[in-house]
């Protein structure tokens, strides 16, 4: 059975693969932005407040199931 990838889109919940900037592999963010070359993510703190937004290849995300 063949599996089918998820393209990333607006909304979906994301895991970072590696660092990026001085976010920790394994960090979560929500997509607010998909561009033909990158993902804009919002990270998100504990109180629901924006700590920072990261540019990331597509490539360098892994969609969550939560």
């Amino acid at each position: 059975m063949e599996s089918v990838k998820h393209a990333i889109s607006e909304h979906d919940t994301v895991v970072l693969l590696e660092t990026v900037g001085s976010w920790p592999a394994g960090t979560s963010g929500a997509v607010i932005s998909v561009y033909d070359d990158a993902v804009l993510v919002e990270i998100v703190g504990p109180g629901g407040a924006t700590l920072d937004t990261v540019s990331v290849r597509a490539e360098r995300l892994h969609i969550s199931n939560a």
